[in-house]
């Protein structure tokens, strides 16, 4: 089908690699690539039974990954946890070594209602270090120029910045969060947020009560609009408050320790880091556009993105309009469309986009509905301004020690 072009975009000036069946066999280049090169186009991702078990949307996301970037020279590695399997954790980070994982995840005794999270927050930040690259969640369809950012400014020695990220705040309440993190090998930052990620979970099998760690105690707790009390069949009810949010995203307040700490010992000064290296965006303007506009309907959003486009000719009507507002917005003004789950819905009451796009499968890519005309954007279509980098402002440390002394 023809769509219609979307302001502040244009047509990609190469040919994305050929359309991929998630019904057939997926190509190797995804189910078995070669191994990541050190400093190289490296896009990692996790799913934890594997490729093979991605559900159909997410799956589309990871292959649109591919289709755009990998003829710019991207490789996409979604990891698993799969006994046997060539995209195993284990097969690219060391799995044994206490400097890379905690003791719960080399004994795999991780528990609580979050594993699978969990699992794959403890692996993001070694294999940044290790090889340096990208790290998306599966839940990401994503809209801005990977590789422009890439080429232009993580791996330009000429550039000032060398990190990327997305931020809930501004300063001095800068909260980087983890869905999308873009660095090269052994980044300073992640470094450090790695290790103080490492002392949290010492003698721990979950993230309760890691908030009050005093290596991150010194960091605002994340908030939520309202505390919400969840029942689950056969699960204790669980208060989802500031605490339980914090500890849910704890490597987000180890990432805001390391960018809050002053190491005048070791020559690391967090807050001026933050402002001189680091191309922030705001994750609400960036990812969240869908969401503003619909106020953070699950079933709003669905029931828009599943409309049919209105035909050449006709007037589209007050639905269709808006359809068309929210995806104008994302596609030309947005660096991707995060998708929330478990947690989101439980924090909202109420499904999310994603999990309407997991119940009635299929939903996320109809030919000519505005869920069709988004998934065609991915693949076909470029902004032609990135968004600017969010200024910082000077803030203070509120860490001043040595980092050695302490993890």
């Amino acid at each position: 089908m023809d769509y219609p072009p979307i302001p502040n975009t244009s047509p990609l000036t190469y040919a994305v690699a050929a359309p991929i069946s998630i019904d057939g066999p997926l190509p190797t280049i995804l189910t078995d690539p070669l191994p990541p090169k050190e400093g190289g186009k490296n896009i990692f991702a996790f799913w934890h039974s594997g490729i093979n078990h991605l559900p159909p949307y997410l799956l589309r996301n990871v292959i649109n990954w591919h289709r755009r970037y990998a003829p710019l020279g991207w490789t996409v590695y979604l990891l698993d946890n799969v006994r046997d399997s060539p995209l195993n954790v284990s097969k690219y980070i060391d799995t044994t070594s206490p400097s890379v994982v905690p003791e719960a995840f080399r004994k795999g005794t991780l528990d609580g209602g979050y594993v699978a999270q969990h699992t794959s927050d403890l692996i993001r930040y070694p294999l940044l270090l290790k090889y340096g690259g990208v790290y998306l969640d599966a839940g990401i369809l994503l809209f801005g120029d990977l590789d422009w950012l890439w080429t232009q400014h993580i791996a330009n020695p000429a550039s000032p910045y060398d990190f990327f990220g997305f931020t809930m705040a501004a300063a001095p309440d800068i909260s980087i969060v983890n869905f999308t993190l873009i660095s090269l090998p052994n980044n300073p930052l992640i470094r450090r947020a790695h290790r103080i990620l490492l002392r949290l979970w010492e003698g721990k099998t979950n993230t309760t009560g890691m908030h009050k760690h005093p290596l991150v105690s010194h960091v605002p707790l994340l908030r939520v609009t309202k505390a919400v009390v969840v029942e689950e069949e056969g699960k204790e009810k669980m208060v989802i408050n500031d605490e339980a949010m914090t500890d849910y995203a704890i490597q987000i307040q180890c990432m805001g320790a390391a960018q809050r700490w002053l190491d005048e010992e070791a020559g690391w000064d967090g807050p001026a880091y933050v402002r001189e290296k680091c191309y922030l965006l705001s994750m609400i303007d960036a990812t969240y556009i869908h969401e503003q506009l619909t106020f953070w309907s699950g079933k709003r959003q669905h029931d828009l993105f599943s409309l049919a486009l209105s035909k050449f000719g006709e007037k589209e009507n007050e639905k269709q309009a808006f359809a068309r507002k929210i995806v104008e917005s994302v596609v030309g003004k947005a660096w991707c469309i995060k998708l929330g789950h478990g947690f989101s819905a439980k924090l909202f009451g109420a499904d999310t986009l994603g999990m309407l796009w997991r119940k009635h499968v299929g939903s996320d890519c109809v030919e000519g509905t505005y869920a069709g005309w988004l998934r065609w954007a991915e693949v076909c279509l470029r902004q032609d301004e990135m968004m600017g980098r969010m200024k910082v402002p000077t803030f203070e440390p509120t860490m001043s020690r040595s980092m050695k002394s302490v993890c």
